[in-house]
């Protein structure tokens, strides 16, 4: 098939040196931290078909359309639908990032060593091995920056009835579209050959904009924030073996139980914070009586039973400190017999969660899913 790539004017390549980190890149809100692999959760995201549908009539987000290959006509626009941007191309593949024996100046005629962006390491990507798309240029006709797509936001790439998840690390041309990486192409079944690989399409690019995982580079954490994006989006859920009811849990204020910094490391805090829809406030009331989010449990802090012992998150592991019962509107916790308790009391955004003995008053009292 026609290869679109070109190479890009330095201007362009002045973004280059963009870092993926919380610090750098984006506000800790908005970065989710990837668990070591062995503790990645099993996320099931919506079927290829769910997801189509919700991208089956188009509300214009480019002034303008798009050509598919170089010289071609232009007849793709970005679309939007609730908080996703989407597309629908044909796939070219890009080879650009770290030099490999099959990306390379020698496999690519348009190969470059670099990407527009960089991995939690400050290296550029492999695109033989990260799962990564590409957006055009900021332009007139649609500037990803002012659409609130950050580098690293997970996309659903879906092909032949296949979603595989993938995150922005490269810009392109201006007035192309549709190209991700040889290992998105090889994990959708299409020829990831930079040369003569590729497919006409459909494919279609579903952008979450916001939703980085970190690290951006690992796969198994790509796909693990990408499921757990979609679902958000297209309004499924997928709870753990025996869960139950999915949403967020309501307490003093009116305030939402929050994973501190949409952080999924063991440790992290849960606290109190404004309601804002994000999967750090994605809550699943299990069967079991845990209740997860990011893949992981609610936990009392090292098995405490003091009052004031912080609640965090941390590995599913069947113990009490996890264990969450009702009793009318308070929670209380089965290690400890008490219950979770807005510190001070406050409902300001950042207020730790804790175990307290139980006196029934409004900073013991939430509403769960249902």
């Amino acid at each position: 098939m026609i290869r679109k790539r070109l190479r890009l004017t330095f201007a362009a390549l002045a973004v280059a040196a963009a870092t993926f980190t919380a610090a750098t890149t984006l506000g800790a809100s908005t970065s989710v931290a990837a668990p070591t692999r062995s503790a990645v959760p099993n996320v099931t995201g919506p079927t290829a078909s769910q997801l189509l549908a919700k991208t089956q009539s188009c509300t214009p987000a480019s002034n303008g359309k798009y050509a598919t290959d170089e010289g071609g006509a232009a007849t793709v626009s970005i679309c939007k639908n609730g908080s996703a941007y989407f597309w629908t191309s044909d796939m070219d593949v890009d080879c650009d990032g770290i030099t490999t024996a099959r990306c390379n100046g020698s496999t690519d005629p348009s190969y470059f060593n670099e990407t527009s962006f960089t991995t939690s390491t400050g290296q550029f990507f492999t695109a033989d091995v990260t799962h990564y798309y590409v957006i055009p240029l900021p332009s007139s006709r649609f500037d990803y920056q002012a659409a609130g797509i950050s580098p690293g936001s997970v996309a659903a790439v879906v092909y032949n009835g296949k979603v595989v998840y993938a995150v922005f690390a490269d810009e392109g041309p201006s007035d192309i579209i549709g190209e991700a990486s040889y290992a998105t192409a090889s994990a959708l079944g299409i020829d990831p050959d930079p040369a003569t690989g590729g497919t006409a399409g459909p494919v279609t690019f579903i952008v979450f904009p916001g939703q980085v995982p970190n690290p951006v580079e690992n796969n198994s954490t790509i796909d693990t924030v990408g499921a757990t994006a979609a679902n958000s989006w297209v309004g499924t859920s997928t709870p753990p073996p025996g869960g139950g009811a999915t949403g967020r849990i309501t307490g003093y204020g009116g305030k939402c139980v929050d994973v501190a910094g949409a952080n999924s490391a063991n440790g992290t805090a849960v606290q109190l914070y404004t309601c804002n829809g994000t999967t750090a406030q994605n809550w699943t009331v299990n069967a079991d009586n845990t209740l997860t989010s990011l893949g992981k449990c609610m936990d009392v802090t090292a098995a405490g039973t003091a009052n004031g012992t912080k609640v965090q998150l941390y590995d599913c592991n069947g113990t009490a400190a996890q264990k969450w019962t009702r009793s009318g509107n308070e929670l209380v916790n089965a290690g400890s017999g008490k219950c979770l308790d807005a510190t001070g009391p406050s409902s300001a955004d950042g207020t730790r969660l804790q175990i307290w003995s139980c006196t029934g008053a409004a900073n013991q009292s939430w509403t769960l899913p249902s």
